[in-house]
This record gives structure tokens, sequence and C-alpha cells, in this order.
């Protein structure tokens, strides 16, 4: 009985050993998304922490679970501003920390920038508060297997 116990506790903690380096080594592969929304009216809180690889797999086989109907009716037409979106993305991960916009109207406020290697988005309503962050490394990769589908 005794070797059994010792071989259940030796097999348990492996397998927590074995999810612990799994998370690490995900979040240091890519990074990890957040998702933050506050609603106080709502009474919502929900943080959500999305590994990067997660995001990357996801956007990686779109184009194969997608038929290709429907990914023409994905129509994304920037216009004149494609090329300066183009060249943001491109240049992303390797400028320096800058804002893209931010915009004050009253109590509402909404603010894009990067900050230490990660884009951050901002908007606070009233009583609403949302907050992204995304590697840029990732917005980078990404945006470029998404203009390949389209």
């Amino acid at each position: 009985m005794k070797k059994f116990l010792t071989f259940f506790a030796v097999g348990f903690a492996v397998l927590i050993l074995s999810w612990v380096v799994l998370i690490g080594a995900v979040y240091a592969w890519g990074g990890m998304m957040t998702v933050h929304v506050q609603d106080r009216h709502e009474g919502l809180n929900l943080y959500l922490p999305v590994p990067v690889a997660v995001v990357d797999a996801a956007v990686a086989t779109g184009g194969l679970v997608l038929r290709r109907e429907q990914l023409l009716d994905i129509d994304v037409d920037l216009g004149e501003w494609e090329p300066m979106v183009r060249g943001i993305v491109e240049a992303l991960d390797d400028c320096p920390d800058f804002t893209l916009v931010e915009v004050q109207n009253g109590s509402e406020h909404v603010k894009v920038y990067k900050e230490n290697g990660v884009l951050k988005v901002e908007v606070d309503e009233d009583d609403v508060r949302v907050r992204v962050a995304v590697p840029t490394s990732a917005v980078e990769r990404n945006a470029k297997r998404l203009a390949r589908w389209i």
C-alpha cells in the first residue's frame, strides 16, 4: 500500500509539473493577449487571458475551416488608408512606444497605443471599461495571415 501511495504521489506531481511547464512554454513562445471588461451597471467584471499561441492557431486554421464563400464575404476595404495601415502593422514591433489615436468626448475616452512591445486599446464610457492588450509581434504575424485570406 505504501508503494502504491508513493507511486500515486509521484505520478500526480509529474502531472502537475508537466502542466506548469506546458503553460510556461506557451506563454514564453508567444505571450498572452488579455481582455478585461468591467460594466458596473451590469455587475460584469471579466478578465480573460488568452495565450497568443491559441490566437495564432485559430488564425492559421481559419482559412481551412471557412468556406471560400465565407472568405469572400469578408470585405475589408481601407481605401487610401491601406498603405498607412500596412506600414504601421509591419513596423509595429520595431518602432518605439507611441499613441496611435486618442479621442476624448465628454465622459467617453478611447486610446490605442503601443507600450513595451504591447498594443493596447483602452475604452471608457460611463460605467463600462474595456482594456485589450496584444503583443505587437502577434499583431504583425496574424495581420499578415489574415491578409492572405482576403
